[in-house]
Order: C-alpha cells, then sequence, then structure tokens
C-alpha cells in the first residue's frame, strides 16, 4: 500500500504522543503467579519492535551478528549525535531487573559453572553492539527525521570459546549479616531499587557484556539457608520470560552439578534470535525491507483509532496542590512539541528515580482470585487492570476530594511472541516485550474507596463491569490485528526518525514529569507453564520448574 506524505505525518505524530505510545519509560506493577503466589515489584516497561538478518562467519561456531531492530533500539538506547556534540549525557539504558529466592545457597564454583553453560547456550549473554546507528543525515528543520544508515546498531556474538566473557564478568557476590530471610529481602531488595536506575554505571554495551548477576547469601547461613539470584539486563536483551528461562536454565544446572558433578545433558548452542519485527511480521518483512508494502486500511484505522483517544483526555498525573486539573503535557500539542524538538512544558532539572514496593498474596488469597476470575469468564489481567484503575481514581485528587469523573489510560504489557507470525518460541534469551494500551472510564474520583465501602452486589457488579470492559477491549485489539499494527507504526516511527531523542525529551518533561499513562500493569503469567531450555539430545523441550534437587524457587 503506498502512504501519502499526509498519512505518513499523521502515522509519525501518533508514534510521538507521549500518552499514547511506545516513549516513556515508566513504572509499571509487575504482578507474577507462581505456586499459586502473586510477587508485586515495581518493573520498568515500554513496547514494540525490531528487524533481522543474521550472519555467519565460517562454521558452525563463528561469529553471529544482527543489526537490532526497532524495539531493541529503544531499549538499548541508541544515541542521539546532535544531543551528545551539545555536550550532553548519553540517553541512560533501560533496565529489566528479576529476582529469584532460592531455598538453599550452592557454591560460587559450581553456580560459576552453571552460568558458563548458559552462557554457551545463548549468543545474547556473550554479545556487544558495535556501530552507532547515526544516519546519512537528517533532513528536516527539527534534526529528527533521518535518511540511511550506513553504521548500524548491531550485535555481535562471538562463539562461547572465543568470547572471553565467562561468569567472572557478571557474577558478583553479596554476603549478608543476619541469618534469616528478613536480612536476605532487605540486601536485594535495595539492589532491584538501584539496579533499575543504573543500567549506564555497569553495562558499557561497545564492549558488554549486557547483563549481570548478584549472588544474595546469608553469611551465617550455611548452604541450606536461602539465597537470592539478582538479575539485571540491559532489557535489548531481555524480557521476563527471558528471565524466567534463564533462571530455570542456571538453578537446574546447579542441580545437576551437585548430583552428579556435571551436567549430563547441556542445553543446545542457539542462533541469535529474531528481532521482534521478525517474530511478528515474518522474516524479511520489517520496514526497512517492505517500506510502506505492508501497510493497510487497517494500519491507518489503528492509527486513527490512537489519535482519537486523545479526546477522551485521559488523566495522567493527580491533581496540583490546589486540586486543579495538572497539565500533562499529552495529546497533540504535546506531540508537536518533542516533534519541533522541545520538552513539553520545558525540560525539568529534576533526576527522575524508580520507585519500588513489594507485596505478596497468600496461596489462598490468589486462588479465590483466579476461582472469581473464572466463574466472571475473565482473565487475571483484565481483572488486575481495572483493579489499578480503579486504585488509581482513589489517589487521583491529590487528597483535595474534586469529586471528578475521568477517564484513565492503563498499559497492559504484552508477549509479542503470540502474535502474528509468531516466529520466535523463547528457545533463547531475547525482548520480546510489547505493549496494548486500556482507555477506562469515566471513573468518578475514589471509585475504588466507593467500591470497597458499598455492598458486596454492588461491589462485584461495578468491579466486574470495568473488568469485562478491560477483557472486551483486550479482545478487540487482538482479534483486530492490533498487535501487528501497533509493531508496524512503531517500526515505522523508529526507522525514519529519532524516537529515542522523544522518548529523552518526554522523560525530561516538566508538564508530564516523565509520565504517558495513568498507570500500568504486567502479568508474567505462571511460571511453569513456560517450556524450558532446549537440551542436547531431546526432540521436545520440557516445562520450568520450581523445584530442582535440593532447590526450590520460593519467589
Amino acid at each position: 500500500m503506498k502512504i501519502s506524505g499526509m498519512w505518513k505525518a499523521a502515522i509519525l505524530a501518533c508514534a510521538f504522543v507521549p500518552s499514547n505510545a511506545f516513549t516513556v519509560q515508566q513504572p509499571v506493577y509487575r504482578l507474577e503467579l507462581r505456586k499459586n503466589r502473586f510477587s508485586s515489584k515495581v518493573y520498568q516497561s515500554v513496547d514494540q519492535m525490531a528487524s533481522t538478518e543474521i550472519k555467519f562467519t565460517t562454521g558452525e561456531t563463528s561469529t553471529q551478528t544482527r543489526a537490532l531492530g526497532s524495539q531493541e533500539l529503544l531499549m538499548l538506547p541508541r544515541q542521539y549525535k546532535p544531543s551528545l556534540d551539545q555536550g550532553n549525557e548519553p540517553f541512560p539504558q533501560m533496565s529489566h531487573v528479576s529476582t529469584a529466592i532460592l531455598s538453599a545457597t550452592p557454591s560460587i564454583e559450581v553456580l560459576s559453572q552453571s552460568i558458563d553453560e548458559a552462557m554457551a547456550s545463548h549468543p545474547l549473554l556473550r554479545c556487544y553492539v558495535k556501530g552507532d546507528g547515526e544516519p546519512t543525515k537528517r533532513i528536516d528543520l527539527f534534526n529528527m527525521v533521518r535518511e540511511g544508515e550506513p553504521n548500524p546498531c548491531t550485535f555481535v556474538c562471538p562463539p562461547a570459546e572465543e568470547t572471553g566473557f565467562s561468569s567472572k564478568n557478571v557474577l558478583s557476590v553479596i554476603d549478608v549479616d543476619g541469618t534469616g530471610r528478613d536480612a536476605l529481602d532487605s540486601s536485594w531488595k535495595n539492589r532491584f531499587a538501584s539496579n533499575l536506575d543504573s543500567g549506564s554505571d555497569w553495562c558499557d554495551v561497545e564492549t558488554g557484556p549486557l547483563w549481570k548477576v548478584e549472588l544474595h547469601r546469608l553469611v551465617n547461613g550455611g548452604k541450606d539457608a536461602p539465597c537470592a539470584l539478582a538479575f539485571t539486563f540491559n532489557h535489548a536483551i531481555s524480557d521476563q520470560g527471558s528471565a524466567n528461562l534463564l533462571t530455570d536454565h542456571i538453578v537446574s544446572n546447579i542441580a545437576a552439578l551437585e548430583k552428579g558433578g556435571k551436567i549430563q545433558k547441556k542445553a543446545v548452542n542457539n542462533d541469535v534470535p529474531l528481532a521482534m519485527e521478525e517474530s511478528v511480521f515474518g522474516e524479511r518483512k520489517s520496514f526497512s525491507d517492505v517500506q510502506t508494502d505492508d501497510f493497510s486500511f487497517d494500519t491507518l484505522k489503528y492509527v486513527a483509532g490512537k489519535a482519537a483517544e486523545g479526546f477522551k483526555s485521559p488523566v495522567i498525573l493527580p491533581d496540583d496542590l490546589d486540586g486543579k486539573d495538572q497539565d500533562d503535557g499529552s495529546g497533540i500539542f504535546g506531540a508537536l512539541t518533542i516533534i519541533s524538538g522541545n520538552a513539553p512544558g520545558g525540560e525539568s532539572d529534576v533526576e527522575r528515580k524508580s520507585t519500588t514496593q513489594f507485596r505478596s498474596l497468600s496461596k489462598d488469597s490468589t486462588r479465590a482470585l483466579v476461582d472469581k476470575c473464572r466463574q466472571n469468564g475473565i482473565t487475571v489481567s483484565n481483572a488486575l487492570s481495572a483493579a489499578i484503575a480503579l486504585t488509581s481514581s482513589d489517589f487521583i485528587d491529590n487528597g483535595k476530594k474534586v469529586g471528578e469523573s475521568r477517564n484513565y489510560k492503563v498499559l497492559q504489557s504484552l508477549d509479542m511472541r503470540r502474535f502474528g507470525a509468531a516466529l520466535d518460541k523463547c528457545e533463547s534469551v531475547s525482548c520480546m516485550a510489547g505493549s496494548h494500551d486500556l482507555m477506562l472510564g469515566p471513573l468518578s474520583d475514589r471509585s475504588g474507596e466507593k467500591i470497597r465501602a458499598s455492598s458486596e452486589a454492588a461491589k462485584e457488579g461495578e468491579f466486574w463491569a470495568l473488568a469485562k470492559e478491560s477483557q472486551k477491549q483486550t479482545l478487540d485489539f487482538v482479534e483486530s490485528g492490533g498487535p501487528q499494527q501497533a509493531t508496524r507504526v512503531f517500526d515505522f516511527a523508529m526507522t525514519i526518525s529519532d524516537m529515542n531523542n522523544l522518548v529523552n525529551l518526554a522523560a525530561k518533561s516538566k508538564e508530564s514529569k516523565g509520565r504517558a499513562y495513568s498507570a500500568g500493569i504486567t502479568n508474567a503469567g505462571v511460571f511453569e507453564r513456560q517450556n524450558a531450555v532446549r537440551r542436547e539430545g531431546d526432540d521436545t523441550r520440557g516445562a520450568l520448574t520450581a523445584n530442582h534437587g535440593r532447590y526450590e524457587i520460593e519467589e
């Protein structure tokens, strides 16, 4: 399909609307169902896409390279030379953090061997990035539109025996004073919070590796005491499915080594995974390959729908101290400001920091939630989306009891492996994290409080009605090909423009405070329903399990 210049501009503007798109790194609640427990962590999430051609030198054990796709370039992130030339700091890396609590503590020797075997299996665990991603030239007044890319950002993955990377490059040990879970939890939770914002402090993408793992162990606990494995990744190479895969891989290796002194069946050595675009579209179907040939009427409908969301004026920030709705820099005017190279309201001097809080549900509460969702024909994800919108309404008036009725924009994270061509099967560590926007409301201020204080029948009716609306929007999005269209639009925008500079401007905005949504939710799913790594000689893959030898993954 040939797209006119006017439509190209509209698509680009839609991709830049801060409240619409895949632009601002911001906290989202992650709820993970495993062993009948939810663990809630604040987690950085953004959306969309990528591009792929895997190249080899000679032989099966040779270096593999692949240009980063659009989604990976957002996460890395690709830098913006005009900003660097002005003496500004490089754009910060986006970190993905995941922690597993084990019921016992392995020796450093066994853990190191287990990590080494995993690094041999997963190419992106031993990669670095070459190429600056600069265009041949920028062709617009505001230095935002790109033409050409002679030196693209490229993953370089040497074979394990040549890379020079091993567990020594990624593993650190943190000895914790004390003998119980309280001391252990305090240690890893503090590191979890700091690692969310510290990507550039430890990771040089030009030399690699792009991940690390910390062993938090109790000094006086012994081998039967619990420990924590705290993983931190540059988000370009990992998502939660990958973190689950790697956690199970390493723990199963530990158990095998303790049992027999060696890993009887090593994991197969994988090729560099496809970029998200090719997983969704099919091989060589990214925008750089087909341009606008794969754009369709459905693409234009998706763009129009995203633009229409702005007319609902979803609330992004709580009211100010006078009880007035704050201008949050969202909508078309905010987008045009950013496109012109400026942050809405000007750039803030306040450095943004992530904040974390941790909560757990008991086995009984989790089971009750799942059962209630099934009775109402609702997924847990959509029930949680309704819950977080209602909870947001309890705080939106900043304690002033304004009594307004407002719309809420909720980011619902998606595993993009499930959509389109669905070529990636999570056999190796990579990032396939995307998202979908839910528009819920209008909701009266403090709707959550009112539902909790009302009768049981009224409570259930209002809550489940909102959850069903969330589910309807999710199903409509999926069934209409929304994941494919969202991927296509972002791939287009990232390819022809400097989206990472727009992310930076939106994040620094005094008006938006770096926010793009009312709230966000990620349901990581059931740990033990995901497939494990493929082992040598096996035709099929087993499932992840919370138990390996004397180790149980407790959280």
